[in-house]
């Protein structure tokens, strides 16, 4: 009996709970297609790195259980409360606590049994999606196959189930807990809690000065280790507190009485809008953070794939550099090697030189955060004829400079902190000894790999007569292979040998078998002031390191946007759910409109607003938060990468493809209400 009563029971939930069937099928796929990831033997062949892109998953995992038991426990503790009269007549029938527990539990697992099974199908059609992203971003050719296993498997069904037994653990003790009356009076507690006055408006003012406060602070750079803490204790207690006090300020405005208030209906929405967020105005503030947590996520996301898209050419703009710290080494060897594996177009052996002075470096390091330790010794110079050769390696133009200039090949993060140097004379040695002032002739910006070979950060190009009175520094070799082919599989396996046969060749020239070690004792290296992703190894190769940055950054974007997607499902359901809810109270409401002389068009209209706004409160409040730390970390994301598109840029497409999932859920409620305000008419 209990059986069919729960089945029955299920049939009905379906149909009452169709947008959180829908959220919970979407969470099984995605959990199943990001899982079998970590399994998969696609992934596996592409890098041996593949262990921490499993890492990154499991621990994306872990952030998505949480919010997922965090749903399961809010619907299953809302659809009790909402059939608690339903479950106090059970008792009075003669069911026992424990029976209606277990009915209610056999209900809830047979709707995650079947949001389990549904979910399979679309999560391996998204498995596909990211593999063929995976492999698209490392410009490999992916042919379509089914990469999957048990592991896969009983590992998302395991965490899936695990989620809901852990969720249900907890509303299974408070059915124990309750009595019949409990029971009955469940709904009506609900109902008086939205009843209040307004003054709590004043909580929203305070909520809202102290936001502002905040974004001044952290914009301003004005926030400290010793301050952030609590600093972001109070910006939740902000949060929670908008939402605390909008009732009372809606209530104090629809009592003030303005004209503008008797229009359109417009009471009636704003009167709806303070009851409901009233009785949910903590599950607002969850569900802000949870959007601005999103918003975040996916804007981090991006900028990572906006770092892999274009920072390639500025790290590593030729195909070989190999750095020795002798200037007098003559690289015949290095040359040899690179022409057995890759057909060498052109190359480059040339020397760095210093002039025994640090004024550059002394004044970068005062300009750039972090730059403390990033540069050489002594500032970097190098020949015209050196410089044009390495830019026609490139493809670019050569430069030519007059008697007594020089210019700054630098990077373009860096062009308003080199400006103010090149306004001073630079003081070089003449040919009889005495001290000659050189002008700038310009800066040049773009991919030169300036972290640790051409220079860190900057490199001064000076004509070959006055680098021939300077004390060689350093030399190097520079080469640019034939066709280069990104994509090709054997040509990327040839690079990766090719780099391990000369990181070999350099560890045995050292007189050590430890490559990494000779690289530490050798202690003047400047290495530049990038933080994202800086290789400063003296041999570098471009295509291994293309293909491991671009792997490495795949395995932080794709668990943020996971999150994220997850993030933004959950709290989208619970709010859809709260709306859908009342479809008693809703009908009522709406039936005498009807009846006062409003239309269907109208009503249509009506219900449009409602949910407009309704659906407006939390992601306002999540754009303002998340705009605020995006920006923010966007800002000082193009100081320390060299990315220069605007911080806004990551923010706002963020927020458009998120803005496609909320206007499907918008728009799943908007038929749902629709359907239940009209029915029986």
């Amino acid at each position: 009996m209990l059986g069919k009563l729960a089945f029955r029971n299920m049939k009905r939930s379906l149909r009452d709970y169709s947008i959180y069937l829908f959220t919970m099928i979407l969470i099984s796929a995605l959990m199943f297609s990001f899982n079998s990831m970590i399994f998969s033997e696609n992934v596996r062949r592409l890098s041996a790195e593949a262990g921490l892109f499993g890492a990154m998953i499991g621990v994306a995992t872990f952030f998505v259980v949480l919010i997922v038991i965090w749903l399961i426990h809010y619907m299953v503790k809302f659809m009790a409360g909402k059939r608690s009269r339903e479950f106090g007549i059970y008792m009075l029938l003669g069911f026992h606590k424990r029976q209606i527990a277990r009915l209610f539990l056999r209900e809830n697992l047979l709707l995650g049994v079947i949001a389990f099974a549904a979910g399979i199908l679309p999560g391996l059609f998204l498995q596909q999606v990211m593999l063929t992203a995976i492999y698209g971003m490392l410009d490999i050719s992916y042919d379509l196959s089914m990469d999957w296993g048990w592991e896969t498997f009983a590992l998302t069904g395991g965490i899936y189930f695990g989620s809901y037994v852990l969720a249900l653990l907890r509303n299974h003790r408070r059915f124990r807990r309750m009595d019949i009356r409990d029971m009955l009076d469940e709904e009506r507690r609900g109902e008086e809690a939205g009843q209040g006055g307004d003054r709590s408006w004043w909580i929203f003012a305070g909520s809202l000065v102290y936001f502002l406060i905040f974004a001044f602070l952290l914009l301003d750079g004005r926030i400290t280790m010793e301050t952030v803490w609590p600093l972001l204790a109070g910006l939740s207690a902000a949060v929670y507190g908008l939402f605390a006090g909008l009732s009372g300020f809606l209530v104090k405005y629809i009592r003030a009485g303005g004209a503008g208030l008797w229009r359109h209906e417009r009471i009636f929405v704003l009167r709806q809008l303070a009851s409901k967020v009233r009785t949910m105005r903590f599950t607002m503030g969850t569900l802000t953070i949870l959007f601005a947590a999103a918003f975040v996520g996916a804007s981090c996301a991006l900028m990572l794939n906006q770092f892999q898209l274009t920072q390639a050419e500025e790290k590593w703009p030729f195909d070989v550099m190999v750095y020795s710290p002798d200037p007098g080494y003559d690289f015949r060897q290095e040359e040899q090697l690179t022409e057995e594996y890759a057909s060498v177009e052109s190359s480059r052996v040339y020397q760095i030189y210093e002039n025994g002075s640090s004024r550059w470096n002394d004044w970068l390091e005062s300009q750039e955060t972090g730059a403390d330790g990033a540069y050489f010794h002594y500032d970097t110079y190098m020949k015209l004829s050196d410089y044009n050769a390495l830019r026609a390696m490139l493809g670019r133009e050569p430069v030519s400079l007059g008697d007594g200039e020089y210019l700054v090949q630098t990077k373009e993060r860096l062009r308003e902190n080199v400006e103010p140097m090149t306004e001073k004379p630079l003081s070089l040695s003449g040919p009889g000894g005495e001290r000659q002032d050189y002008t700038c002739a310009g800066i040049e910006t773009g991919g030169f790999e300036q972290n640790g070979h051409n220079g860190a950060d900057y490199v001064l190009v000076v004509p070959d007569a006055a680098a021939d009175r300077m004390q060689p520094y350093y030399a190097l070799f520079a080469a640019q292979a034939q066709g280069r082919q990104e994509g090709d599989k054997e040509n990327l396996r040839s690079m990766r040998e090719l780099r391990a046969a000369l990181m070999e060749l350099e560890g045995a020239a050292a007189g050590t078998d430890d490559w990494y070690g000779w690289e530490e004792t050798t202690e003047d290296y400047g290495y530049g002031s990038d933080i994202m992703y800086v290789s400063n190894s003296f041999v570098l190769v471009r295509e291994p390191e293309t293909f491991d940055m671009q792997f490495l950054l795949s395995t932080f974007m794709f668990p943020l946007f996971y999150i994220g997607l997850v993030y933004l499902c959950v709290a989208l359901t619970v709010l859809a759910v709260q709306q859908l809810s009342d479809a008693a109270k809703h009908r009522r409401r709406y039936d005498i409109l009807r009846k006062l002389g409003l239309g269907d068009r109208e009503l249509s209209g009506l219900i449009l607003r409602q949910l407009f706004i309704y659906y407006l409160c939390p992601f306002l409040a999540a754009l303002a938060l998340g705009a605020m730390f995006a920006g923010y970390i966007g800002e000082n994301f193009a100081r320390y990468s060299g990315v220069t598109a605007p911080a806004w840029s990551y923010f706002g497409l963020s927020v458009l493809l998120f803005t496609a999932v909320y206007l499907i859920y918008f728009a799943m409620t908007y038929i749902e209400f629709r359907r239940n305000v009209t029915v029986g008419r």
